[in-house]
């Protein structure tokens, strides 16, 4: 019995832990995630797929750039981006008082936002 190969499944998420490479009744395979640093196993479940190579959902959004820049969880949905990074909205917050802050109604200084008041009384 030969292999059989399919190609890559072009969505984001594949639910299908083996969608490239061969099947056969002999075949197994033990998918993991291809970051080095990881390599956690799929077992069966689902993983993300980007430039052609498996994911879990940490690594897979960290190499597209949408990880929370507050609390380095994945960002799907609504967000924030200032300062070059990405933000749930609720994590963008000023970096004395805590207080939620909106893109545009901040202040940066060494690369933290801040709210107006907090600003003027530890820069001013």
């Amino acid at each position: 019995m030969g292999y059989q190969f399919r190609p890559f499944a072009r969505s984001k998420q594949t639910k299908d832990p083996l969608p490239y490479l061969p099947h056969s009744a002999s075949f197994t395979a033990f998918i993991v995630c291809h970051r080095v640093d990881c390599r956690q196993p799929f077992n069966g479940g689902s993983f993300y797929e980007h430039e052609g190579q498996p994911y879990c959902e940490l690594h897979y959004h960290a190499k597209r750039g949408s990880l929370c820049a507050g609390c380095h969880k994945p960002i799907s949905g609504r967000c924030v981006t200032a300062m070059s990074r990405k933000f749930h909205p609720e994590h963008f917050v000023c970096s004395f008082c805590l207080k939620q802050l909106n893109k545009g109604t901040f202040k940066e200084q060494n690369d933290k936002p801040y709210c107006h008041p907090c600003f003027e009384k530890l820069f001013a």
